[in-house]
């Protein structure tokens, strides 16, 4: 199964939002244009469908429905969060569309608005129904996370499971304890490696380290050992002048090293039957020509796992691998009505410089730049001198 297109209304700082998907997307944008916002709209459908998880904790984890819903929400969609998602599968089409809204009566709590399921366009799942308006507590469950509801279309469910999210912020995985966020950002990233069955745990290494000598100067081996408190931890040998390699624990790893390691995890260990992945900025602490390896690794790895992609970058470099075209790149542009939300073959402005050849990293930060950072310059200048 794959989704084929995504669409939602007040979505965090989107008023609106619709695009096709492929295999991959490279999503780009200016600072605090919705790149986060953006991935995390397929994260929260993979939450709510999460067996432990549900619309509830959904939207608790986030701070609650008025976190998610766009400020323009009022004026638009009749203030509902809608979410909308056309997928296919070898024999079926299918379209997912949950709509969310605040309870009237002062309870406010999150409630179902309406939720319909299709299959090769017909309608299998339609609420409210006969049972939510007798009851109307069970619309704050979606029927996407009841096993017992959902057995038309548990393929969605079982597909929305499956979504995966990369963000290791190297801090975290050096010093989980630290930080009140065990399960994100790499907090238990070492834990998860560790729980691995041994014997497949240490193919995968082997893979990782092939990798991981091209790319780290003196890289030699890469293991896990666990210490005495029963904490397991990432160690690495470096070649050096004596006979046995120096052994470093994943608290002396640099930035980039945390990150790679982390990035080639995910890459062999994402299931081989399909799914979504989500990468945030993975080239943070890279050094550039990894950078520029980026979607060389990702068509490897989709093509082998049926995967798709979702990245977002601030690297040029990663849009000018050959194998990039314009209809996998989204462009974000903050507007007068939220972020607008556009591929870059489709835009206007860009069209006939994708027809030249000019690289797609010039045009999009020609889409993207900030017009005038002059005030950016001149911050550290004193107020008293003109």
């Amino acid at each position: 199964m794959r989704i084929t297109r995504v669409s939602a209304s007040n979505w965090r700082n989107f008023k609106s939002l619709d695009f096709p998907l492929d295999s991959r997307l490279f999503v780009v944008g200016p600072n605090a244009a919705g790149k986060s916002n953006l991935i995390d709209l397929l994260r929260f459908l993979g939450d709510i469908a999460q067996p432990v998880g549900g619309l509830a904790a959904a939207l608790t984890d986030r701070g609650g429905l008025s976190k998610v819903r766009s400020l323009f929400a009022r004026n638009h969609a009749g203030g509902r969060l809608v979410i909308e998602l056309e997928l296919e599968d070898e024999t079926s089409t299918w379209k997912y569309r949950l709509s969310i809204k605040g309870e009237s009566g002062g309870k406010n709590r999150p409630v179902v608005d309406e939720e319909k399921v299709w299959k090769n366009g017909k309608n299998v799942l339609s609420r409210p129904n006969k049972q939510d308006l007798a009851d109307p507590a069970l619309l704050t469950q979606t029927h996407l996370e009841q096993i017992a509801a959902n057995q038309d279309f548990r393929a969605l469910a079982e597909y929305f499971v499956k979504v995966r999210y990369f963000h290791l912020v190297p801090q975290i995985i050096r010093e989980p304890s630290r930080y009140d966020l065990p399960g994100e950002f790499g907090g238990d990233f070492i834990a998860q490696m560790n729980s691995v069955p041994p014997k497949t745990r240490d193919a995968w290494l082997r893979r990782m380290r092939d990798a991981l000598r091209a790319a780290v100067p003196e890289f030699e081996s890469l293991d896990i050992e666990v210490d005495s408190a029963g904490r397991p931890h990432l160690m690495a040998g470096y070649k050096n002048w004596r006979k046995n390699p120096a052994r470093q624990s994943e608290a002396e790893f640099s930035d980039g090293t945390l990150r790679l390691i982390g990035l080639l995890w995910t890459m062999v260990s994402t299931p081989s039957n399909g799914g979504v992945l989500l990468l945030e900025e993975p080239e943070l602490s890279l050094n550039a020509s990894v950078v520029r390896k980026l979607p060389a690794m990702l068509a490897v790895s989709q093509r082998a796992k049926d995967l798709q992609v979702i990245l977002s970058t601030h690297a040029p470099e990663l849009l000018d691998d050959e194998g990039v075209h314009g209809d996998e790149v989204l462009v974000l542009r903050p507007a007068k009505e939220g972020t607008e939300a556009e591929l870059l073959s489709e835009i206007a402005d860009a069209v006939g410089e994708l027809e030249a050849g000019l690289p797609k990293s010039d045009i999009v930060q020609g889409l993207i730049d900030p017009r005038d950072l002059s005030d950016l310059v001149t911050v550290g200048r004193d107020s008293k001198r003109r």
